[in-house]
C-alpha cells in the first residue's frame, strides 16, 4: 500500500509525463485544441521542480517526433535487422534526450525569475513582465533552433489544423510570436486555476483572459475574400516511387513515367510541369528534349559534389539549365560528418549530399520569381521570408516523405500551411507520396491529393506580390519586446 508521500512523488513524474503526452499527441492535429492549453498548464505547473521540466520535454518530443522510428527497417541499406533497430530507436531517444534538456534549461530560467517569490502573491504587473519575459525567451529559444538542421517542429508551427484562426496572427508575428501566445495561454490557465484552488479573486484574471483569446482569434481570422486566377494552369506529378525501391530503378523508367506526365500536362494546357525531390538522377538526360516547361527534384554535381536540387527544363532542353540546391541537409540522412564517411554514407538512399545557398529565391526564366523549400527547409521560415521578401511571388514545396507514416506529413503540412499564411503566398505542394495540392495564402487547402498513390493533377496557383506585416519585418518586433522586458526585468531586480 502506498504512503501519502509516494503518492505525492509519484504525481510528481506522472503529471509532467501526461503534459508532455498531450503536448505531443496535439501537434499538427485537431487534438490541439483541448490537448494543447491542458498539456502547456501541467508544464507551468510543474514549472519550478527541474524533473518535471525534463519530462515534460523528453515526452512531448517523443511523442510529436515518434515518426523517427519508421527508419527501420534499414535492411535495404545493409544494416542488419538489429542494428536498425537499435539505430532509430537511438535517433528518436536522442531527440527526446535533447529537448528534455531544452525545457529543463527553461525550467531554470523559470526558477530563478519567477519561482523566488510565491507567484500568486506577486502583484499583477511585475508578474505580467515576468511571465511575458519567460514566454519570449521559449519563442526566441524555438527561432534560434530553426535556423540549425537539428529543428523539425515545434509550438509555433503545432496549432495547424487545430486552431486556424489562431495561427492568421502569424502573417503579424510568425511562427515564434504564436509560440509565444501558447506559452502565455497556459500561464493564464496555470493562473486562474492556482487562485480559484486557493480560493482568491480569479474571475477577472479568467474573464480578461477569455476576452483576450476571443479577440486574437477574431483578429486572426479576419480576412478578405480571397479571388482565385485560373490563368495560370501547373501539372503536379505525385510519382509515389518507395524510397527504398529508388536503388532498383533506372532512367528508362523514369523517362516513361515523365512522358506520360509531360502528355498530362500538355493536354490540360498547363505551362509548367512540377515533380518532387528526388525524382531524376544525376546526370539525367532526355535525348528527345522537355515537351513543357518542367521543374523537377533531381541530383547534380558541382565540383565533384553532389547536390539534392530543384532543376529547370524549358521546353527543348535535354537537361537542366536552372537550378537551385538543397540548403538544409536532414543530419545523418543526407550528411553525416566528416569523420564518419568511411563508415557509411548515411540514412537514405543517396547520401553525402553537400549543400548549396541559403538563397531560397529561384528565378528558372519561365515562372515567375519563387520562394523554394525542398523537404527539410519547410521548417525554416525566416529563409522562405527573405525569399519573399526579394520578390517571390509563389512558394513552391517539393519533397520525399517516405517512408515515413501519416504523423510525419500531417506535421509537414501544417509547416507549409503555416509558411503560406507568414507571407500571404499560395503554397504548391509536389511530394513523393504526398502530400501534394495547393494551400491558399491564407493557409487553407484548395486541393490535396490522395497520399501514397501515383497521381496527375493540374492546380491553378495564385502569383502575388504582396507582402504581410511579418514578410517585411520578420521577427524584429518579437526581438524588440524581449529586449524590452529583459529591460523591465533588470530594472525591477535593481530596485
Amino acid at each position: 500500500m502506498l504512503i501519502p508521500t509516494q503518492v505525492k512523488s509519484l504525481r510528481q513524474y506522472f503529471y509532467p509525463c501526461l503534459g508532455g503526452i498531450l503536448g505531443g499527441i496535439s501537434v499538427s492535429t485537431h487534438f490541439w485544441l483541448v490537448f494543447m492549453p491542458i498539456s502547456l498548464f501541467i508544464l507551468w505547473k510543474g514549472s519550478e521542480r527541474k524533473i518535471a521540466n525534463f519530462l515534460w520535454g523528453f515526452f512531448f518530443v517523443l511523442i510529436s517526433h515518434s515518426w523517427l522510428f519508421d527508419l527501420h527497417p534499414l535492411t535495404w541499406l545493409g544494416f542488419s535487422w538489429l542494428a536498425s533497430l537499435i539505430i532509430a530507436l537511438s535517433i528518436l531517444l536522442f531527440c527526446a534526450f535533447l529537448g528534455g534538456i531544452l525545457v529543463y534549461l527553461w525550467g531554470l530560467l523559470v526558477e530563478i525569475i519567477l519561482w523566488k517569490e510565491d507567484v500568486f502573491k506577486i502583484k499583477i504587473l511585475p508578474l505580467t513582465v515576468k511571465v511575458f519575459f519567460l514566454s519570449l525567451i521559449w519563442g526566441i529559444g524555438e527561432l534560434i533552433l530553426s535556423q540549425t538542421p537539428f529543428f523539425w517542429i515545434g509550438l509555433g508551427e503545432s496549432l495547424i489544423p487545430g486552431d486556424i484562426y489562431l495561427a492568421g496572427l502569424a502573417r503579424w508575428i510568425g511562427a515564434s510570436g504564436l509560440c509565444v501566445l501558447q506559452i502565455l495561454i497556459g500561464f493564464w490557465i496555470f493562473f486562474s486555476q492556482g487562485r480559484w484552488e486557493r480560493k482568491l479573486h480569479f474571475k477577472k484574471i479568467f474573464l480578461l483572459g477569455l476576452l483576450v483569446i476571443i479577440f486574437l482569434h477574431l483578429f486572426g481570422g479576419l480576412i478578405t475574400p480571397i479571388k482565385r486566377n485560373y490563368e495560370y494552369p501547373v501539372a503536379i506529378w505525385q510519382t509515389n516511387i518507395p524510397t527504398r525501391e529508388k536503388l532498383k530503378i533506372n532512367d528508362e523508367f523514369i523517362k516513361e513515367k515523365l512522358s506520360i506526365a509531360q502528355q498530362y500536362a500538355l493536354s490540360n494546357k498547363a505551362k509548367i510541369l512540377v515533380a518532387p525531390e528526388g525524382t531524376l538522377s544525376n546526370n539525367f538526360y532526355l535525348s528527345q528534349g522537355i515537351k513543357v516547361n518542367t521543374l523537377a527534384g533531381g541530383f547534380r554535381n558541382s565540383n565533384n559534389e553532389l547536390r539534392s536540387s530543384l532543376l529547370g527544363f524549358q521546353i527543348g532542353d535535354k537537361s537542366f539549365t536552372s537550378f537551385i540546391d538543397k540548403n538544409r541537409l536532414v543530419p545523418i540522412g543526407e550528411k553525416i560528418p566528416r569523420f564518419l564517411n568511411s563508415f557509411s554514407r548515411g540514412l537514405s538512399a543517396v547520401g553525402g549530399i553537400q549543400p548549396g545557398s541559403d538563397s531560397r529565391l529561384f528565378d528558372p526564366k519561365f515562372t515567375p520569381p519563387l520562394a523554394v523549400a525542398i523537404c527539410y527547409e519547410i521548417s525554416d521560415g525566416l529563409k522562405i521570408r527573405k525569399a519573399v521578401n526579394s520578390g517571390a511571388k509563389l512558394i513552391v514545396t517539393s519533397a520525399n516523405l517516405d517512408p515515413y507514416p501519416a504523423k510525419l506529413y500531417n506535421q509537414f503540412l501544417s509547416l507549409a500551411r503555416l509558411r503560406s499564411i507568414e507571407n500571404k503566398k499560395n503554397n504548391l505542394l509536389v511530394s513523393n507520396t504526398g502530400p501534394s495540392g495547393l494551400v491558399q495564402d491564407d493557409g487553407k487547402i484548395i486541393q490535396l491529393l490522395d497520399l501514397k498513390v501515383e497521381q496527375n493533377k493540374i492546380v491553378f496557383p495564385n502569383f502575388s506580390s504582396e507582402k504581410t506585416f511579418y514578410t517585411k519585418f520578420g521577427d524584429k518586433p518579437i526581438l524588440c519586446l524581449f529586449l524590452f522586458f529583459m529591460g523591465l526585468n533588470i530594472f525591477w531586480k535593481i530596485n
